[in-house]
Order: C-alpha cells, then structure tokens, then sequence
C-alpha cells in the first residue's frame, strides 16, 4: 500500500486555474511541526491572508480568487486520485499535511464518539475541469442514484471558447443522499453517433462522502467541502453538512420551485385570446371542418399544459408548506416525550429530503417532459403529498395527546432554555470533568462499599465521608465506582476529579462552578435561587471568574442548598450526593504549601454547616493539613488500616485470576487457569494490599511474551514495593540504556512531571529537542505507566502519581532519575527556545481588528493547544525555581526585547494577558542584581505598559498595535523600540505625553460614591465602603473583584479597615453598626453594636490593634455621638466573648470624625468636629495630654501616627495639615497649605518620609513630612472630591478613594528616586492654575460670545477664563480678578481667582461689553459683572443672594441682568448701578434650578427642583398666565425660549417613579411648552439617559440641543421634536452647559471631565469637523465610548460592536470627535488618522524592515 506521501496526486493540480491553489513541497525527513500547522479553529484558518511579513514562516499569499483549493488530503476511496478540497477557507502557508496520526486527531479534533451521527449529506454542486480532453461539442451532466436515471442537468458550452474553463452546475435545491446511496456522475457530450455520449464517469457512495468529511481537518470551522472524485477530466463534487441544512435546503426548494413557469404563463394576453377562441371552438369548428382538425390539436395542447400548471402549483405548494413547518417541528421537537410523536418526527426528516430531490428532478425536466410527461411527475407529487398528510395527521395527533393537561409543562420548558444557557455561564468555557479512574472490579471492595451505603442513609452522620489511605490502595477506584452507583440511582448530585499536572486549569473555583451547575439542572429551588443572582447581575462571569473560593462557595453552594433545604423535601431516594476524588492533588506540586489547596480544604470544611441530609464524599491520601480541616466534621474510611485485611486481599487476589482469564485467553497454549492459584495468592501477598501494584504487574505482563514477563515479576523479593516494580518495568522498557537514552528519558519524563499543565503529544514533541525516533523509543519504553484513557485523547500523563513520586526519589535507579532543577533548567530552555523560534506579528492571523477575541471561535483552546502558546504561558514558571543562568538569560534578552510585543499577542490568543505581569515581576526578581540596567529599566518599563494596556488587549489582540503602542508615552522604552516597525498605525503628538502617567488602575464597582478604602497588611488587596451600602475587596494588582459585594448594611458605608493579618475587615456605617467580615468568603461574622447608648448614631472610623503576630486583638470605632469604643476581637469569631465592648471614650465635645492607633498599639488618636485633637492611653482610655491640640479652625477630619510613632499628621476641613510633635502637643510641621477644598483623608509613607493628602478639590499631593515642601506635581484624575488616601505596605502604590465612584491606584516609586537622590530637594510650586492652559476642576458654564469669536467659561477651579472660539487657544490678555479674595489659596492663586467657591454661570452682554458670572453653592451667592475686553471688575459684588446663583441672563434690550438663586428667590438687576430693581422674587418654595429671558425681554421663565415652571412680567416681577406642570415630574432641570416665539419654553425635567421592589426609576424627559394655553406642544419622555442638565436654542430656533449627566448631546428639530443629531459623544462627564453661536454653524459644551468641546453643527447630515479627508468611515456621529473602546456606535449590542481604538484614561477627555473644531483641555489630542489602518487591513500597520 502506498504510503500518504507517495500517493498520487491528482494530476490537475498542476495546471490553472490550480497552481494558483498549490504549490508541492518535499517532505523532509523528521519534518517537525511549526506552529502554524499546530494551530486550528477559524481564526488559524486566517493566518496566511496578511501581506509581507505578516507570516513570516510561509511564503506571501497570491490574490484568493472567487473559489480557492487551499488544501488536499488523502481519501480512502474507490478512486486511487479521490481528494478533499475545502473552498470556504483561505489559503493556509501552502504545506503538505503531517500525516502523524496525533496531528490528525488534534485536528479533527475529538473521536467519533463525540461526533454528531450523520443521517445524510447534501450535494450543492459539481465542478468540472477537463484538463487534457480537448471537446468541441457541449456537456451535460447525468446523475443516476443507485444505478437508476435522476436528473440530466443543462448543457454548458464554456469549454468549446476556453479549453481551460471550469465547467459548474449547481444543484438548488441540494441532492440528499443517504446510508446505502451510491451517486454516479455521468459526463456526456451531444450524441455523436455511433459514439456513447459518455466520455467520462465517477462515483461517490454516502459512506464515502461521510468519511471524507469526518477526516477533513475543516470539519469545525464551514459547512461546504469539497471532494474530488476523479482526475483526467477532474470531477469536483460540493458536499454540505451543516446540521441545520435542512432548513436551508427547503427555503431553497420552495425558492427553485417559485420560479417554475409553465408555457401558459409566457403566451401573456394571447392566453386570454385562446381561451375565448375554445370556449367558442365547438360552434366555429361546425363551420369550417379544418378548423374543427386544427382546433382538436389545439385543445390536447391547452389540456396538457393546463395539467402541467396545476402540476406546478402543487409542487410550490408542497415546498412551501414543507419549508413553513420544519421551524415548527424544531421547537415542538425539543419537548416531545410521546412515542408516537416522536416517531413521526424521526420520519419526517427522510421524507423532506425527497421532496427537495423530487424538486431537483422536476425543475431539470426536458422541454419534452415538460408538454408531455406531466401526468407521471403527477404520481410522484401526490405520493409525496401522501405522506406528507399521514404525517401531519400523526403530528397532530401526538401533539394532542401529549398537550392534554401538559401545555403548562411546554410552556415551562420553552420558557427554560434560556435559563440553561444562562446556567451554561456558570461553567468554564470547554471545561468538563476529567475521567474517573476505572472502576472496582465487580465482586471486590464490598465491604468498603457497604460501609459507604450505610453513611449515605444515616442523615444523624456527618454529611462529610472521608475516603483516604497512601498511594495505591485504590481511592480513585472506589470513588469512580462510587459515581456510576450513584449516577444509576439518580443519586449523583455532581464529580469533579483533581489531577496534579492540571493544577492551572482544575481550581476550586472551578470545582464549585461546576457543583452548582450540576445541583442547579437537578433540583429546582436550587436552580431557581442560581438563576435569580445571574439573572439580577448578582454574579456575572467576571465576578464568577475572579471572586475568591468563599465567596463563590456562598454564593453559589451555600445559599442554594440551604434555599432547597427550606423548599419541598426532597425524597430520601433522590437527595444529592458530590463526589470529589483527588483532593491532595489540587495545588499540584506546591502540595501542601498550595494556596489553592487551602481555600479548597477551608470551602469543603463548611460544607459540613450544610444540612446534613446534603452529601459530600471526599478522597485523599492521609497528609496533614487534610486532617487538621477534614478529621473532625467528616465520617472516615480509611483504606490504609485495611489494605492487609482478608477482604483486601481477596479482592486484590479476584482481580489477578480475572486478569490473567483473559490474557490466557488471547494465547491458545494457555490453559484457562493460568498460571493457577499458587501464583496468584503468591502475588496477592507480594501486592501487600495496594491495588496499584496489582494493576501495574498486570500491565507489566501484557507488555510482552506473558510467561517470560511473569517470571521476571516473581524475581523480584520486595513486598508491594512499588520503587521495585517500577525499576522492573523500566529496566524491561529500556534494557542497559545509553546516556543519549537515559538522558532523553529524564528530559521526556521531567517535562511531563514539570509542565503546568498536561502537554498534549505533539506538543511535548515540538518541545523537546530529542530524534523522532528516540521520542517514540521512549514513548513505548514508559507505556505501562501512562495513562491510556488520557494517551487515547493524546494528552500525555503517568496513571497514578506514585510513579513521579518513584522518579524523583533516591530508589529509582540513577540512569532514570529525575533531577528537579536540572529537569526545570531544560524546560526553561526548551520553552523559550520555542518562543524564540516561532514568535512573530500576527501569528493567529486575526481577521478583523475590529472585534473582540471572544468573537473568534477556536480562537483561546486553539492558541493554548500548541506548544508555543504553552511556552509562552508558562516559560517563567520554570525560570524562576533555578538559580541564575547566562545562557537562559540570553534566550530571555531575546523574547523581551525583540519579541515582546509578539509575545503579548500570544498570550491575548490565550486569555492569559493579565499573567504577563506577574511574570514579569517574577523576572524582575530573578534577575535581581545580575541582569544589566538596561534590560532591568525596560522590564520595568514594559510593567507600566502592560498596567495601562492589559484590559484592552485582553480584549483584542490586534489593539496591542494599534491601540496600546501608538498610545504609549513618548519615553517609554517599549514604545521606543517597537513603535518604528508599526508606521502605519494612529498618530500621536509625540509631545504630548513623555512619560507615563501615575495612575496604575481604576476601579469601578460601586453604584455610589466611594467613602473609605484601605489595602491589607500584605499589600495583596484593597477593600472600600460606599454610599451605596456594600463592602467590597478588590486584587490590588489589577483591581478585580475578589470578595462581595458585601451587602448587610443599610446605611452609607464611612470607614473600613483591615486587621493585622488580613483575615478580617470591620465596616463603619450610618446605620450606627460595626460589622466584621471574613476577608476571603464575605460572611458576616459578627455586628457591634452599643445596647447602653442613649440614641444611634453614625460610625465614622473603625480600626484594628493587633498581637505582636497580626492577630487580631482590639478593635475601636468611632460615632458622631463624640464617643469612642473599644471592642475586644481577640476571641475565635463567632464565640459569645467575640466583639464585646470593652471601654467608651468620651471628652470630645462634638462627633468624633476619625481615630487611629499608633504602632505600637499604646495610644489612640482622635479627631473630632469640635476642631480639637485627643490622644489617649489605649489600655486604660485615659487623656494622655492636659489640654487637646488644637489649631485648626475648622472640624478635623484624618489622623495618622508617623511610623515610628513620634509625631501626629492631621487634616482638616480648613484645607490644611498639620504635624504635631506628641512629646510636646506642638505643631512641628506646618500647616500644609496645597488644597483649594477640604482635606478628607491623610497617609505616611511606610518609610515616614513622605505624607500623602486628598481632598474634595479631587487631587492628592504629596508631602516632605520633614519639611512640609510639595514634593511633586499633585495626583490629578478624579473627577470629584478625594474621600480617602492610602500608602501600600512597601510604599510603591497609592490608593484614593473618590466621590466620583472609583478607585484609583498610582505608581509612587518614581517621587522615592526624587527624595533620594538628593540630599536636600528643591522644593516643588504648585503650578498656578492660570497657568495650565485648561480647567482644573468641573467646568460648569460656557458661553459664546454674540460675535462667535471668543468662549467665556467658569469652573469649579474658582476662574473664568477667556478662548479663542476657533483654534482654542488661550487669550492670555484678559483675566477675571478679584481683588477682595486676594490671598485665597495663594499657593493657586498669586493673583486671585474670579469667584471664592467657584463660577456655576457666565453670561455675554448682547453687546459684547460685559460678562457676567454667579458664584457656586457653599455660601456663594456672588453676582460679578466684568469688562469682556480687559477682564476688570466693573461694579462691587452684587451681593443680595444667600445661596450659589443657578442661572444668570442680560435682558435683550436694556442694562438690565437676571439672576436666579438656591435661596429660592430671583433679581433683577441694573448693571450700572449694581442695585437690585426687580426683586427678591419668590415664586418657588424650592430653589430655583434655572432661568430664562423671552426673546422680547418681556418675560422671566423660572422652573424649580419642586417640578413647577412659573412666568414673571419682566418689569414688575409678576406672575403671567398659570403655572406649568406636567404630571409625576418631580423636578425640571433647565429651560430655554425659542429664540423666535416668546410663546414657546422648552424645559427638561426629571421622574422618580418606584418599582414593586421599592427600586428607583428615573425618566429624563423634554417637553415643548406652548405658554399661551398651557398645553405641552410635544414630550419626549426618554430623551436621555441621564439627568438632562442644560438646553441651547439655535439662534433662529430651528433646532434645541440638551447636554446630560450620560455625557452626550443631542440635538432636535424644535418644531416637531425629532431627534436630527446624537447623541454627540466625546466626553467623558457630565455636560453642565451648551450655548450656540451667533450663526447657530458651532455649538460649545463644557463638562465634568474639565474640558470644553466645539462642535461643528453647520450641517446635520455632512460631518464638517477636524476629520475632513482623512476620517474613517466608523468614527462618525454614531461613534462613542464603550469601556475606553471608540466603537462604531455604542447603541450596538455589545457582542455586535465594532471596535475603532482603545483610548487609555489619560488621554479620553482631551481627544477630538468628528464634530470637533476646538478641543480645550489639559491634554488636547488631535488624531492624525491618515496612514490608520484597521479592520480586515490592521495587519498592514507592520513594516518590519524599518529601522528608524
């Protein structure tokens, strides 16, 4: 037999349009797989589409024409040339296939017991080519099924102009064939007699066709293949078998059967002409007897074609009506149960592929069969129409019988298949359980076994059975024997089975997910309960995936058991039994020492609170940690006592006799006893009870000649001494091996002891460097020890882990003994010489840069099946357990620095992004004191590239290049060295961002402002408290979600905090509680509580004392009750003593804000409203001073001791820090002056050299505590005030907290290299805020100027500032100065600011000359009116409002300003004397949201937060007309006049309306006010998502725009209300205020996010902005933010959107939209998008050949 390389080819390939298709190349001998051919799935498929050096391991593409032959493959088959061809993929590097029978079924992926059963396949077309047949007559196509005439298919003649054309006929609808179905194609040319017609001839069977596609490496990623079945003309056949083709099919029969025509239908108007002429035919043909012939032949005619038209119809009636009821059949056919229904279900299918052949068939007819042979095609109709209604009737019928009382049961179960593919997200992609062991033999381990059966029926047990012993005594056996008794009782609640070498991927989080998976689809309450959290978002994937063990075991385990436990019983017969077998082996070879294995063993100890009816079987060796958790809550079996029992060795003895029955049995010289009793107890004793030496020397013997094996077995003397079984087996395996064989052996097995996770066969052979042949040398050598199940799916693994154990131990013979280090050292040198050799752009050949991983099938399992994507996961695991090596430092060089980002790309394809990190960290400390400074600074480099990147390229491997890179600050070292060879990607300003920014992450979990936050004593986590009343624990390296949200408070959480070893954390709440948490689970251990206190009040700080050993040991809290109390945690939690008040410190005369302990635990602090600071003596509760300090003017909100313990830091409301000297009680440093708002929150450096503040001004400085000098520019990125401040333990991160619902954490390390690498700093200025050239705070009001040339606008940052309209820049000439606030915040200020609480409202005077502007809330009520020209104050403040001014307008035609206030009054005002002429107005009993002048100046519109508009006479301050209010509005937000009828007032308003579960719903509405009759002209009830904050009406009031706190802007058509543009996305918080130009062509915003847009409104069809020429099509109006991600339009479903860029936090607020003219920010980033390449072009970004 030929061997698959010597097979002939077919000889076609060789000529076009194919060699296009192909190109051979010889094999090589040994050829090893690359990495491109290991890869599969759709995305692999891709990998060759990309240009240059885009796969740089084969040659370029060519141009894919229309179809493409991409690959053949050898096929069994009648014809020795039969090939498989695959059109739907692209060409793939043009190499041969590696036959190895490994590669196949990797490919194929799985056997064919998991694939589907193919009950037919479809034929969609047939190709021709006829090569060397050189025809001048036209061909047809005959295809006769199983020896009989089917169709001949039309006549082509392409052939006769071009010999080299390919000739094709499709087949519509498809021919079905099925089992026993031979199909031969006949090619024949127009009789030329006396020749056969036929020239040419093959065939295909269905069995054929089935096995070609089964084989096909394709078989996963299309559904059309394509088989050729002979060469010399070259028959091409299409074969279809996509499961749901069905369908398909029918639609495409009942289209065929649509276009049938008969000849009646073609004769137009002469059809009515000759049925007039033969209604009247009798009487002509009476006339004239040769019209009587001629009209005779007429009528045959008319009557056949007549029958034919009825024919026709009824063949598109039955297609039709076919096609319409298979959806039908689908759904009904997922719930049928009746027998009879389901039979006829089964024989439908049959009989619709009939119909669609017969179809086929008739729509191929000849014009003969047509006009003659209608009435035979008539009885193949009506049969098929038949049963067609015999099955209807059954359909019915069963339908009917099994509706009958069970429609509810239906419904249920339709309604339930979206609950299972919600449950489906519960288990790990792909993930299932690995295989039970084998089972028990029948007959053995009775005893064992009915000690189980009577534990599972005593509920009075322990609900946890224990079944351990050592290695070999069978645990895995009887736990696999266990589950299949328990699967036929219907007992089987869930399995789950550790293995050691897939640690990485069989976690306990994974085990518990898969526990509630299985108990959700068996028991009802528990599934509801599970549904209820995944459907309300309690638990979504992220949280799924990333929260701790305990809290997942709560959540998913807990809570559900108990919730079934509370429901219906369920029968004894059925309760749930879990089964886990393996529990040592979680971890694995960390073992002991695993953290893994410690939250599994903490998560199946709570089981044991379970109710006892729900059980747990559990199996282990006997190691200690086990039986510390397990020993006193479980029942236990153990094995060990009884391997030596007579029913031990009677089992093991009943195993040997079975055994050698049935080796004797394959040997007829054999007796049936062999080798009789004697032996078998011989080797029953030397077994000495462990069933694993018994397998094993049964293994041993079928290795070879039995009798020999058997003889060299009873040699040995050792009793069930496994090390000498081994040592036999291996001395048999490898008789006097060579060190090239000894040393090829410990680098075989040492990869598969070491490796992370199994390595599949041919993965394990790309690793190593050894000969194929040595490889499989040593493969068979070490066969009795691997295990076969696992060898059967090609995954490489040893059968029982005693055998590692024997390898790395000192009884194992030195030949084949396995050196730890020296095996790791080869595995770190073989990993990273793969990465090395395959590392490469665009290695996945990713399609589209336009959607997420996810979206790519195949794309994770693919990339982590190949030995690269091994190698790239795991290299530093084995780096970093061997001491320092030069030669593997240099193969690291080499990934680090010149593959880095190839490297990361890798990782994306496997979901692992976010490890890189922690391998690099780990590298880091490897190379620690050796490696040079270069490559240690990019390492370091490359961390801050991956803390800023991780998220988006995560998501999307192709945005590593054009997103992270192009974004990447100028003086980073990974962008210096990779940004050259990526030219064609987005362009950035290389100025604008030089160095890195310092914040590292930002968390946003909370639904509230975030009060408090902390990390823990070890750095690992941070946990925050929030307004919206949940506790949550975060990983302090990226922020995910570990534990919580924690939810049993019902106050505002205030203060959280850490004990000393992190174990527990206390939570402060308004709801006057201190509850602790266990850190890791989230359970609620215990809630403190004062019972003797005179009424509750709000905790404001918690904070633990802890022993000398982290324990926990006091904890204090205090209340604004001015108390302090002390509560003794010391205790086990959970015990009586456990959280009782020990002491209440009183002496403050107002609430105690904040308390701390100093480090050694002596004293407390505490700050308090009353402005005074206490210290007391913690053990006694005494004042340790006579007098408090004192020194702040306002209430004091944060202490802090110094390190070590001598000196006091203190922060206050009156934006000052002090540091006080506790010997003295004297202030030593300060005050701090820095912060324009209250300081909230203070920290020290660990090292106590510096001290970190936040503010409400929403920055955070850091300080020199010894000199009080700023040490650097303040931390910006907040977008409210600062809550709280925290140094991580080593003082290399910052944490802060904000009002704006996050947290952030900053890089602090590069201020360390400040302070110590001068002796003496130079002191840093805060940068004044004029200076910057942008807001510094909330930009709160913009307003064009009546010209259009200039910008006013006002902010929180307490300025007005001036800007040119049309580039943006700053007008440096002009600033707003008071002269009465001279000296406020100096530090910010050396001129002083406009306004003292910051500028809320700008206005423009009609004229130009005058600006005027309101004071903010807090007391500011400042009215000021400025020269526009020179910036100077032209009258004394107005003063007059007590409350911040909420809206301002000159009136059009006089002197005259309004203004409206929070003190719920309105002014009017005369600019040129400053007194008030109109007023105080009071027309609300609510404060006054907004205000606005009628066109004609005659009219003051008010609305207010109570959701009433009121209209005032301008003049006398009157009310005109009735007062509006639209129905349920509880608040209107903001008003405007059409700017040309005074009659119509548009206002947005707000409503609450509260759900049956008391949750809140707000709608944003806007509405069109006619003020003449009071009537809403029109309403747009969800105009926003968000509250709608500010109007503008274009001057000629043909359009309105509104800004909203959802960051958008929309604009709509006054008259009729449609929305004609947005919503207009760009920034990035609310928009407080929009104003249009003089023209109406620009319209300006200005928001939280502290900067000011213009937009281009001039049309609202064409965009007209920044973009113009050089835009691409995606980024247009419809574009938005989704996550950081610039999608094509974020109103897209999420898994539809299309991606466009990444934009990393720092930049967002300052980048241009389409829209944009002008772009006023701290960071104004202008894209330059003209070589941007994205989508299915991305890859073409990468020019490896630049080198500058």
């Amino acid at each position: 037999m030929k061997s698959p390389d010597e097979k002939k080819s077919p000889g076609f390939l060789g000529s076009p349009p194919f060699t296009s298709f192909f190109k051979r190349s010889p094999r090589r001998k040994h050829q090893s797989l690359s990495t491109a051919e290991e890869l599969g799935g759709e995305w692999r498929s891709q990998s060759e589409q990309q240009l240059g050096t885009a796969s740089l391991l084969s040659p370029p593409p060519l141009k894919r024409p229309s179809k493409s032959f991409p690959r053949s493959m050898s096929l069994q088959s009648s014809s020795d040339t039969s090939t498989l061809l695959n059109p739907m993929s692209p060409s793939l590097g043009l190499r041969t296939l590696d036959p190895e029978p490994e590669m196949k079924a990797s490919s194929v992926g799985g056997s064919d017991e998991n694939r589907p059963l193919m009950r037919s396949v479809r034929i969609a077309g047939v190709s021709v080519l006829l090569g060397a047949k050189q025809l001048t007559k036209p061909i047809s196509l005959k295809l006769i099924v199983n020896g009989e005439d089917f169709v001949k298919l039309p006549l082509r003649y392409d052939h006769v102009a071009d010999p080299a054309a390919t000739l094709r006929w499709d087949i519509q609808p498809h021919l079905t064939i099925r089992a026993n179905t031979t199909l031969t194609l006949q090619l024949r040319r127009r009789r030329g007699w006396p020749k056969s017609p036929v020239f040419a001839e093959a065939s295909v069977s269905f069995e054929d066709a089935v096995e070609a596609i089964r084989s096909s490496v394709y078989q996963d990623d299309v559904t059309t293949y394509q088989l050729i079945l002979r060469d010399d003309p070259a028959v091409i056949i299409d074969l279809v078998a996509e499961p749901e083709s069905l369908q398909a099919n029918l639609d495409l029969a009942k289209d065929k059967a649509r276009e049938l025509r008969s000849l009646l239908s073609h004769l137009g108007k002469s059809r009515d002409f000759l049925q007039r002429l033969l209604a009247y035919g009798a009487a002509i043909s009476e006339i004239d007897p040769f019209a009587k012939a001629a009209l005779s032949s007429v009528k045959v005619l008319w009557k056949q074609l007549e029958e034919r038209e009825n024919i026709d119809r009824t063949v598109i009636g039955l297609a039709e009506e076919m096609a319409r009821t298979l959806s039908y059949i689908e759904d009904v056919e997922q719930f049928a149960r009746l027998h009879q229904l389901k039979k006829a279900l089964e024989e439908v299918i049959p009989l619709m592929d009939d119909t669609t052949n017969f179809i086929i068939k008739y729509t191929n007819r000849t014009l003969k069969e047509k006009v003659f042979d209608a009435p035979f095609f008539e009885d193949d109709i009506e049969a098929l129409r038949k049963k067609f209604n015999v099955f209807k009737q059954q359909f019915d019928r069963g339908l009917a019988v099994q509706g009958t009382g069970d429609v509810d049961w239906i419904v249920k179960h339709l309604a339930s298949v979206e609950d299972n593919r919600i449950l489906e997200t519960l288990k790990p992609r792909g993930f299932e359980v690995p295989r039970p062991a084998p089972p028990c033999m029948e007959g053995t381990r009775r005893d064992v076994f009915g000690e189980i059966d009577e534990w599972m029926d005593d509920e009075k047990a322990p609900n946890i059975l224990w079944i351990r012993g050592f290695p070999g005594v069978g645990k895995s056996s009887i736990a696999s024997s266990v589950m299949a008794t328990l699967a036929r009782r219907n007992r089987l609640g869930s399995k789950f089975i550790f293995e050691r070498e897939k640690a990485t991927t069989l976690t306990p989080n994974v085990l518990w997910r898969n526990v509630a998976y299985d108990l959700a689809k068996l028991y009802p309450s528990i599934r509801k309960v599970i549904l209820e959290k995944l459907k309300d978002e309690e638990l979504d994937i992220e949280y799924i995936e990333t929260s701790n063990v305990k809290a997942l075991f709560r959540e998913l385990i807990e809570e559900p058991i108990e919730a079934q436990a509370q429901a219906d019983p369920i029968p004894a017969g059925r309760l749930p039994v879990v089964v886990i077998d393996a529990v040592d082996e979680c971890g694995g070879r960390d073992g002991i020492s695993s953290e893994q294995r410690h939250r599994l063993l903490s998560t199946i100890r709570r089981w044991a609170n379970l109710p006892p009816k729900f059980k747990l079987i559990v199996t282990s060796r006997i190691e200690q940690d086990i039986h510390t958790k397990l020993a006193d809550v479980s029942e236990v079996i153990d094995l060990s006592l009884g391997t030596n029992s007579p029913a031990a060795l009677q089992d093991i003895n009943l195993f040997f006799r079975k055994h050698f029955a049935k080796i004797a049995s394959k040997y007829e010289s054999l007796p049936p006893n062999w080798p009789g009793i004697p032996v078998c107890d011989r080797l029953t004793v030397r077994a000495a009870g462990l069933f694993l030496w018994a397998k094993t020397a049964i293994q041993y013997i079928n290795l070879g000649e039995p009798v020999e094996q058997l003889n060299l077995l009873l040699e040995g003397t050792s009793l069930g001494d496994m090390a000498v079984l081994y040592t036999t087996v291996l001395e048999w395996g490898f008789s006097q091996p060579s060190p090239t064989v000894s040393e090829g052996f410990r680098q075989f097995v040492g990869a598969i002891i070491f490796a992370k996770e199994p390595l599949m066969k041919q993965q394990l052979r790309r690793l190593l460097p050894c000969e194929p042949t040595m490889f499989d040398h040593i493969l068979r050598g070490i066969d009795s020890v691997l295990d076969p199940l696992d060898m059967a799916s090609g995954v490489l693994s040893f059968s029982h882990e005693s055998f590692i154990e024997f390898l790395l131990d000192s009884k194992c013979p030195e030949n084949f003994r396995v050196d730890q280090e020296f095996e790791q050292r080869n595995m770190a040198r073989f990993t990273l010489a793969v990465m090395v050799e395959e590392l490469r752009f665009n290695i996945t050949g990713f399609r589209t840069s336009h959607t997420k991983n996810i979206a790519v099938k195949g794309l994770e399992d693919g990339m982590k099946a190949t030995t690269l994507g091994y190698a790239s996961r795991f290299w530093m695991h084995h780096v970093q357990v061997i001491p320092w090596d030069d030669g593997i430092f240099e193969q690291i060089r080499v990934v680090i620095l010149d593959k880095f980002l190839f490297w990361l790309e890798v990782l994306s394809a496997c979901g692992s992004i976010y490890d890189a990190s922690s391998t690099l960290e780990a590298l880091r400390v490897w190379c620690e004191g050796k490696a040079d400074e270069e490559f240690l600074d990019f390492v370091e480099d490359a961390l801050k590239f991956l803390d800023a990147f991780s998220g988006a390229m995560h998501h999307s491997l192709p945005h590593i290049y054009i997103s992270a890179l192009p974004f990447a600050p100028s003086n980073s070292k990974v962008a210096q060295r990779f940004r050259r060879h990526f030219p064609r990607t987005v362009h950035v300003d290389e100025n604008t961002f030089l160095e890195w920014p310092r914040v590292v992450f930002t968390v946003e979990e909370h639904d509230g402002a975030v009060n408090c936050a902390a990390f823990s004593p070890d750095g690992k986590l941070i946990v925050s408290g929030s307004s919206d009343k949940t506790v949550i624990v975060c990983d302090a390296e990226n922020g995910d979600i570990r534990t919580g949200p924690m939810e049993e408070h019902v106050g505002y959480i205030g203060a959280v905090a850490f004990s000393g070893d992190g174990k527990l954390l206390a939570s402060g709440s308004d709801d006057c509680t201190v509850k602790i948490w266990d850190t890791e689970s989230g359970d609620l251990i215990a809630e403190l509580r004062d019972p003797s206190a005179e009424h509750e009040c709000a905790v404001t700080s918690v904070v633990f004392l802890s022993t000398d050993e982290g324990l926990p040991w006091r904890l204090a809290s205090s209340y604004f009750d001015s108390c302090i109390r002390i509560w003794d945690v010391s205790e086990t939690p959970g015990s009586e003593s456990f959280g009782q008040l020990l002491q209440v410190l009183e002496g403050h005369k107002g609430g105690v804000t904040t308390i701390a302990y100093s480090p050694d635990g002596t004293k407390i602090a505490s700050g308090s409203v009353d402005r005074s600071i206490h210290v007391w003596d913690a053990s006694t509760g005494e004042p340790l001073n006579d007098e408090p300090f004192e020194g702040h003017m306002s209430c004091v909100t944060s202490v802090a001791f110094s390190p070590d313990g001598l000196r006091l830091a203190s922060a206050s409301e009156d934006e000052t820090i002090q540091i006080w000297n506790l010997e003295s009680g004297a202030i030593s440093v300060g005050p701090l002056e820095g912060h324009t708002e209250a300081v909230t929150s203070i920290a020290w450096s660990p090292d106590g050299k510096r001290l970190v503040s936040g503010s409400l001004d929403g920055i955070l400085i850091l300080w020199d505590s010894e000199s009080g000098n700023v040490v650097c520019e303040p931390f910006t990125g907040h977008k409210s005030g600062v809550t709280s401040v925290a140094f991580s333990p080593r003082g290399h991160r910052i944490l802060s907290s904000s009002m704006d619902r996050s947290l952030r954490v900053w890089d602090a390390e590069f201020s360390f290299d400040h302070i110590e690498s001068e002796s003496e700093p130079e002191p840093y200025t805060l940068t004044p805020f004029l200076d910057i050239p942008a807001h510094q705070d909330n930009l709160k009001c913009v307003a064009f100027s009546p010209d259009g040339l200039r910008i006013v606008s006002g902010s929180d940052d307490e300025t007005i500032r001036l800007w040119d309209a049309e580039t943006g820049e700053p007008i440096h000439d002009v600033h707003f100065h008071r002269e009465d606030l001279d000296g406020h915040h100096w530090h910010r200020f050396p001129k002083p600011p406009s306004h003292s609480k910051g500028v809320d409202v700008v206005a423009y005077s009609p004229d130009g000359v005058l600006i005027a502007s309101g004071g903010a809330g807090g007391g500011d009520g400042d009215v000021c009116i400025w020269d526009s020209e020179s910036g100077e104050l032209l009258q004394p403040v107005l003063r007059g409002h007590s409350g911040g001014i909420t809206s301002i307008h000159f009136l059009p035609s006089d002197n005259r300003l309004v203004s409206g206030s929070q003190d719920n009054t309105i002014r009017v005002w005369d600019t040129h004397t400053g007194e008030t002429v109109v007023g105080p107005l009071t027309p609300h009993t609510a404060w006054i949201t907004s205000i606005a002048v009628s066109p004609d100046g005659t009219m003051i519109a008010s609305a207010s937060n109570n959701g009433m508009i009121c209209v005032l006479d301008t003049l006398t301050g009157e009310e005109i007309g009735e007062r509006l209010t639209s129905a349920n509005d509880n608040s209107i937000n903001c008003i405007a006049f059409d700017t040309h009828d005074s009659n119509r007032l548009l206002a947005t308003s707000t409503r609450i309306e509260y759900e049956e579960d008391d949750n809140e719903v707000r709608t944003h509405s806007l509405t069109l006010w006619d003020l003449e009759n009071g009537d809403e002209i029109w309403k747009i009830e969800e105009a926003h998502h968000d509250v709608i904050l500010c109007l503008a009406v274009s001057p000629k009031g043909r359009y309105a725009a509104s800004g909203s706190a959802d960051e958008t802007i929309n604009i709509w058509d006054l008259s009729t209300g449609e929305l004609v543009l947005g919503p207009l996305e760009g920034h990035t918080g609310t928009i407080f205020s929009i104003a249009f130009n003089h023209d109406g062509t620009r319209l300006v915003s200005g928001s939280g996010d502290e900067a000011i847009r213009v937009w281009d409104v001039s049309s609202v069809d064409d965009i007209r902005g920044c973009f113009v020429g050089a835009r691409p099509a995606e980024f247009s109006d419809n574009a938005g933010y989704r996550n950081g991600w610039i999608v094509k339009s974020r109103r897209e479903l999420e898994e539809k959107e299309c991606l466009l860029l990444w934009v990393p936090p720092w930049c967002r607020s300052g980048i241009w939209w389409p829209r944009n003219t002008a772009v006023i920010s701290e960071v104004s980033m202008k894209l330059d998008l003209r070589t941007f390449v994205h989508g299915e072009r991305w890859f073409e970004c990468y020019d490896p050949h630049v080198d500058s």
